[in-house]
């Protein structure tokens, strides 16, 4: 059986490309693959891939004994773990459908409704398991306890909290009409850290350990024009200017348009990338399609991944993400001079507090001055 004959299976392989040839995904790969694409993968596909791998590479895997529950039951009411194969059943708020419409009316985009719902599920199921009950029936002593345990035992970020917090003030004052103390959770410090930024020969290095045009040219748009991974997978044909070196980015955060530059040095590769394609199609195209035919566009997933594997082959030795890139550009555009106003256009963000941050990455006061030692 060829890849080509299912999407699904193409794109599991094109995903772990970095192992280099699919007999060396492991289990936990399979795993993490599923549960990322599980709203795209019918029964047909799973079978089709573990044929694949029983039949044609001879290849056993344990998680398809597990995965095999995921559709002998409801996919979302069930978790499957890999340590001990235990099947753990799942419950949500009664108004669950109600505050995913509510979300979705309110415009907020795919991603934010998504972490949003996970968020809440996440309290529920918690709620669930300790105290016995829905989230709808609890007070405040048990959301106390919950918020006590994140930050406490899940050692949660602020950021999280405030996820949480925000889902479900919203879920009980729009869905259930009533009101319940968060006041535990307002007020919160967060920890101020510097972003990562990568220097130039590091950014090179980088490019230069990447043999797959597509990957590195990736990677070079998301550093050349301070663009976020979410807005590089969906760029599409029509949102390149290839002859002025603009980019145009749709809905950005806050579901903003803005408009931002690209490098000359990559012209020629992103072309290539646009050409035989329609107006209307990805840049950056996965082998899955939709109903219409219509290839998708990566998943973030991939890129995070080609990012992973060219950090380690570069030999920088640093912890870094793809976002890291777009900390780089407007670090890199400061220390060429660029005003912090432009810079703040470039990157779309609402607040120029914001974009300030980066002058204290760079601050060329502190490049006249010697340690004394």
């Amino acid at each position: 059986m060829g890849m080509a004959e299912n999407d699904i299976l193409e794109l599991l392989i094109e995903t772990y490309y970095y192992r280099r040839k699919p007999i060396y995904v492991t289990n936990e790969d399979i795993y993490e693959f599923f549960v990322e694409n599980k709203e795209k993968i019918s029964r047909k596909d799973f079978l089709c891939i573990k044929k694949y791998y029983l039949e044609h590479l001879k290849a056993h895997r344990s998680v398809f004994s597990k995965l095999e529950k995921w559709y002998s039951e409801p996919f979302e009411e069930i978790t499957v773990s890999l340590r001990d194969g235990a099947i753990t059943k799942k419950s949500y708020p009664r108004r669950y459908k109600e505050f995913k419409d509510a979300l979705k009316l309110k415009r907020y985009s795919p991603k934010t409704v998504k972490i949003y719902l996970g968020a809440l599920a996440g309290a529920n199921n918690w709620c669930f398991r300790t105290k016995n009950r829905l989230i709808d029936d609890v007070n405040y002593s048990a959301i106390y306890d919950f918020f006590l345990y994140m930050t406490n035992e899940k050692k949660a970020s602020v950021s999280s909290i405030r996820v949480h917090r925000f889902a479900i003030s919203l879920y009980f004052r729009q869905i259930l009409g009533r009101e319940i103390d968060l006041s535990c959770v307002e007020g919160l410090r967060d920890s101020k850290h510097l972003p990562v930024v990568l220097s130039r020969d590091e950014i090179r290095r980088v490019l230069d350990s990447i043999n797959n045009l597509k990957h590195r040219t990736m990677l070079a748009l998301m550093y050349s024009s301070g663009l976020r991974l979410a807005e590089l997978v969906s760029l599409k044909v029509r949102d390149i200017g290839l002859q002025d070196l603009t980019i145009r980015v749709r809905e950005g955060k806050g579901r903003k348009d803005r408009i931002t530059i690209f490098s000359e040095k990559i012209r020629d590769d992103v072309g290539r990338f646009m050409a035989g394609k329609g107006h209307d199609e990805y840049l950056f195209q996965s082998p899955m399609k939709d109903a219409s035919g219509k290839h998708c566009g990566l998943s973030g997933r991939t890129v995070e991944k080609v990012f992973e594997n060219a950090l380690k082959r570069s030999g920088i030795g640093r912890k870094a993400t793809p976002h890291d890139l777009r900390h780089s550009f407007a670090t890199h555009l400061l220390e060429n001079g660029i005003s912090i106003r432009h810079i703040q256009q470039l990157l779309g963000h609402k607040n120029i507090t914001t974009t300030t941050i980066y002058t204290k990455v760079y601050n060329p006061l502190l490049k006249g001055i010697r340690s004394p030692l």
